[in-house]
């Protein structure tokens, strides 16, 4: 069992190759900002990024003909229930069509679409960021015409859920979690039987503000920015996205750096601990949705390597459930993961959704 896993992000290419028990081999070919702007926007980078890693696997002996299965990150397509789905067609159109999202991951989907037919390897997506599970009574949005969709952290949020499991013995899918990615952006989701019922769209920036975005502003405080903005949507788009939260107090999203002055600096100190204030609200939110009946609260992402952060939050919201942290993120391991587990027969690929029935449920609110 032989199996590739690519991560396509807007300044880097990750891959990975998984085989049986060896050791897997890795890499992240990272692209500058001048070596891309020639190219365009990110969807004529493909044939660049196929070349690239078509080129490490024949430097590395591992040609593509060789591997069982393609593991590729969803990218943002039509909504779809977690799990396992085949690059077929269908996804392909919608990556390359960009209607739902453009992302460097539509990329990966096309990539993996052009290698299955070119060497017959089926290829598939696992746990897409584009997962919505959401209930009926947390799609509404209290405003008619408009309804809460769903685009999150899912591949990592599920994977440590199994990995908390498969370390106590308990069964995924017959217990609630508490999830809480922290990363550059944030999501905090309510996870029942493996269902992510609610969760903050960390994509059109709900949630606590993060490294790199605000989360939650009031409309008038938006409207307001905007307005500063010449009325620019994309400015404010990303100014909200790329430059809030530690951004845009500090120049910078590098929270280590900020760690280092958080007992001389009285602000940095603030912001942090607001920082992972909200974060502890938004976790008491799920709980609520969850009546409170929560096996773990799980903290995970780059943000969870410093203790500090994570202890903060700890303390505000252990009375909830225990508290176990994941620092960091393997979405190559939890691609792989999930293809081994497509090959092994343990799961099946799920039919990618009519458009039609992916949309079903929004258009009721």
């Amino acid at each position: 069992m032989k199996i590739l896993t690519t991560n396509l992000g807007s300044t880097s290419t990750k891959l990975g190759v998984f085989e049986d028990e060896n050791a897997p081999l890795t890499a992240t070919l990272r692209h500058s900002r001048e070596e891309l702007a020639p190219l365009g926007d990110i969807m004529a980078q493909q044939e660049y990024r196929k070349h690239l890693m078509e080129e490490w696997l024949e430097g590395i002996h591992h040609p593509l003909p060789t591997f069982s299965l393609i593991a590729a990150r969803g990218g943002l397509i039509r909504p779809v229930e977690g799990g396992i789905y085949r690059v077929d067609e269908q996804v392909a159109e919608d990556a390359a069509s960009c209607r739902f999202g453009t992302h460097a991951a539509n990329l990966g989907l096309l990539i993996a679409a052009r290698w299955q037919e070119e060497h017959g390897i089926p290829a598939v997506f696992v746990d897409a960021p584009v997962t919505d599970e959401l209930t009926p009574l947390a799609r509404v949005s209290g405003f008619a015409g408009i309804y809460r969709s769903c685009a999150f952290h899912a591949l990592n949020a599920k994977r440590v859920i199994r990995l908390y499991c498969g370390d106590e013995g308990l069964d995924p899918y017959r217990h609630n979690f508490i999830v809480a990615h922290l990363g550059g952006g944030f999501s905090v989701g309510a996870f029942e039987n493996m269902r992510a019922i609610d969760v903050n769209n960390a994509v059109e920036g709900e949630g606590p503000f993060s490294p790199e975005r605000a989360g939650n502003l009031s409309s008038l405080n938006v409207l307001r920015l905007c307005e500063r903005l010449g009325g620019d949507t994309k400015r404010t788009y990303e100014a909200l996205y790329r430059n809030g939260g530690l951004q845009s107090y500090f120049g910078t999203n590098d929270v280590s750096s900020l760690l280092a002055k958080y007992e001389q600096d009285p602000q940095v100190s603030l912001i942090l601990d607001s920082m992972c204030y909200n974060v502890s609200k938004a976790i008491g939110a799920m709980a609520a949705v969850l009546r409170g009946r929560v096996e773990r609260v799980l903290l995970t992402g780059g943000v969870c390597y410093s203790e500090r952060l994570t202890g903060i939050i700890t303390r505000q919201v252990a009375w909830i459930a225990p508290v176990s942290v994941f620092p960091g993120e393997d979405e190559l391991a939890a691609l792989y993961e999930g293809g081994r587990r497509y090959l092994s027969g343990e799961e099946g690929a799920k039919p990618y959704p009519a458009l039609a029935a992916a949309e079903a449920a929004n258009a009721k609110c």
